[in-house]
């Protein structure tokens, strides 16, 4: 079986249930997490409470279908906020006031694709 690593963002189902505060954040989860490079980026504003970032997904190449990687390890937290996992995906929180790039790694798998681990960085860009 060859697997793929895809990733996908949250924004599709997630923008009914957010609110205002959280639907500002934008971004991607990136490539290059199967390779243990992940690289996502995202942007919100100051005003804006939360970042919702979801899962990153393993994708079967034959059965055509992804997985959610969703147990979740942060390897480097964020120095200027906190984040938390939940049963869709991550929530980043900056520290009040703050302004500026703030970065944190994390390393994911899931029982339903034994053997594929997905690592790398988000940075979240606070405006």
């Amino acid at each position: 079986m060859r697997v793929k690593i895809f990733t996908a963002t949250f924004f599709a189902v997630g923008c009914l249930t957010l609110s205002m505060a959280e639907a500002a954040c934008t971004g991607t989860n990136g490539r290059g997490w199967g390779s243990g490079r992940g690289a996502g980026k995202f942007e919100m504003t100051a005003a804006d409470k939360n970042c919702r970032i979801s899962f990153t997904n393993v994708i079967n190449d034959q059965q055509k279908t992804r997985i959610p990687a969703t147990n979740v390890t942060i390897t480097r937290a964020p120095k200027s906020g906190k984040v938390n996992v939940t049963g869709s995906g991550l929530v980043y929180t900056p520290n009040q006031g703050f302004r500026g790039s703030d970065t944190f790694c994390t390393r994911n798998t899931t029982p339903k694709a034994p053997g594929a681990v997905l690592s790398g960085c988000i940075t979240i860009a606070v405006k």
